[in-house]
Formats: C-alpha cells, sequence, structure tokens
C-alpha cells in the first residue's frame, strides 16, 4: 500500500528569507553607489571625510591605523582643507548659469612656418641708405626667381655701429629706411606685387658681428622668403577691388 504524502508544513520557506536578505544588501550596495557618484562637493565631501574619520579614527574613535606615515599627510586630511578652503562658496558644480558668449567666438592662428634668405645680403655704406649699382643688378636677378610666385616676402634691415648715426637716425629708424628702399626697388624695378612685401626693421639687434669689422656685414638687408601665402594674409589677393 502506498505512503500517504507528508503535507507540507505551514510558513515561509527558509531559501525565501536568505534571498529576501540578499536582494535588501544589494539594493543598499547600490544605493551608496549612487550616493557617492553624485559627491562632487566639499561640503558633501566633508561629511563622508568625518564619517571616515570616525570609524576609523585618525582623530581617535574607535582607534588609530597603524600607519608609519603622519595621518595629517593623508589624502583625507588634504580633503579636509580643501572643504573647510571652500566653506560656503559655490563650487563649480554649484554654478548652473550658462558661459557669456563673447563678441568674436572664433580664434585666430598665428602663421609660422620655414623662413629662408634669398641670395646675398643687400649691404649698404655708413649711414647711407642708397642701393648700389651691384645691389640692384642682384636685386634683378632675385626678382626674377619670386616675381610669379605667391609667397609673403619679409625684407629686414639692419643698422650697425657709431657710423650709422651721421644721419642722427638711431639704427632702427635707418634700418626701416633701409628695407624700404629695397621694397621700393622689388616693387617699380623688380615686379614684384606690394602686397607680398613686408618691411621689418631689426637695427642693431642681429648683428653678423660685433668688432670693428663687422660694420659692413651688419648694414645690410635680406630678403626672406616664407611659407605664408598672400591668399592666407590678405581679404582680396588677386586684387579684384572686392
Amino acid at each position: 500500500m502506498a505512503k500517504r504524502k507528508k503535507p507540507d508544513e505551514a510558513g515561509i520557506p527558509e531559501w525565501v528569507v536568505t534571498y529576501g536578505d540578499m536582494m535588501s544588501l544589494l539594493l543598499c550596495f547600490f544605493i551608496l553607489l549612487s550616493a557617492f557618484s553624485e559627491i562632487k562637493k566639499p561640503r558633501e565631501y566633508q561629511k563622508v571625510i568625518d564619517s571616515i574619520k570616525e570609524s576609523l579614527g585618525l582623530d581617535g574613535g574607535l582607534g588609530m591605523i597603524n600607519t608609519s606615515r603622519n595621518p595629517q599627510n593623508s589624502m583625507i586630511n588634504h580633503l579636509v582643507e580643501h572643504a573647510k578652503m571652500a566653506g560656503e562658496v559655490p563650487s563649480r558644480s554649484d554654478v548652473n548659469e550658462q558661459a557669456i558668449a563673447g563678441r568674436d567666438q572664433t580664434v585666430e592662428a598665428i602663421r609660422e612656418g620655414g623662413r629662408w634668405v634669398l641670395g646675398g645680403p643687400v649691404s649698404f655704406q655708413a649711414a647711407s641708405v642708397e642701393i648700389s649699382e651691384s645691389s640692384k643688378k642682384e636685386l634683378r636677378d632675385l626678382a626674377e626667381q619670386i616675381r610669379g610666385g605667391d609667397e609673403r616676402l619679409e625684407i629686414k634691415g639692419h643698422a650697425w655701429g657709431l657710423e650709422d648715426k651721421g644721419e642722427g637716425d638711431d639704427y632702427r629708424a635707418l634700418s626701416f629706411k633701409r628695407a624700404s628702399a629695397v621694397a621700393e626697388f622689388l616693387e617699380t624695378e623688380g615686379g614684384i606685387r606690394g602686397e607680398r612685401l613686408s618691411i621689418v626693421a631689426a637695427g642693431n639687434s642681429e648683428p653678423k658681428k660685433t668688432d670693428q669689422l663687422g660694420g659692413s656685414q651688419n648694414r645690410r638687408v635680406e630678403v626672406i622668403v616664407t611659407e605664408v601665402t598672400l591668399s592666407q594674409t590678405h581679404p582680396d589677393p588677386d586684387w579684384q577691388g572686392n
């Protein structure tokens, strides 16, 4: 004769209690994760730090941490100091206002690139801005090579020595006059577009030699070609009048 099935005992099964405890712990764990992920303000950090210090005992509490370092140099102490300095001043995370847009929101790039000296320097007599006949011939030959290009040209003038002050100009003014004379010659005699030319007065700041014999080499004008093109710097490079 078959045995009768024993009736189930009344009450909640044991596995349900264990499952419920596990779910409760997981819920608390994710709540803590969510709470810690939102701590971005010094004042909120201060509350967490106080709780950690009370539990771990950096300043007393349940016991001292066994460490060879000074607890005052710990990261917790640095966070405490940061929170104290912040005080009630709103931090970046407290500010919800939009930044004020400026009138011009674009960024202008400074054009660099390579630079090369073309030909030899144009030499000048002491205190003079006159271009010699030999230098004029060299400038005409140079203009033949660069006339059809689009690169910007830098005409840099130099001056040097007490002899260069014979006309009463300072070094910078004299070097500017020399560079202007060369630029004008390249434009009128060499057919170079004036928009391509930039005049630079170096004065006596870039001598090749600093002794008495360096005067003839330092009283010069250099023609420098750059990698910057006219179309990059001029709003109307083809001179259409637009």
